[in-house]
């Protein structure tokens, strides 16, 4: 969880620089299976683009979260959370460059 918070603090400021029109939120559901239970096959699930606000939920297989490292915890995290990013943005046809995204969550 600290990881994800950690991502979510980084990405803030990037947000804040992209032109969405009439968007102002994005909402992304973490769903990361472990010792309480599973979610099913990972991915990205119930994109929904509504009047102000885009959101989807992200399946994250268990990892084996207590063998890894906090580093390797967050780098599995954030490809799932840029990827679902992207597929949220495009759904919602905004235009963005990747590059930045990728730079802002250093």
């Amino acid at each position: 969880m600290q990881q994800a918070i950690a991502l979510r603090k980084r990405l803030e400021p990037w947000f804040e620089t992209i032109d969405s029109g009439q968007f102002t939120e994005l909402g992304i559901a973490l769903r990361v299976d472990g010792s309480l239970g599973s979610f099913g096959a990972e991915g990205i699930e119930n994109i929904a683009v509504g009047d102000s606000r885009i959101e989807c939920d992200v399946v994250v297989a268990d990892k084996g979260w207590s063998s890894l490292s906090d580093e390797e915890i967050a780098s599995i995290l954030q490809a799932r959370v840029f990827n679902a990013i992207d597929v949220c943005l495009r759904t919602a046809g905004i235009v963005y460059d990747a590059e930045t995204l990728a730079s802002a969550a250093k």
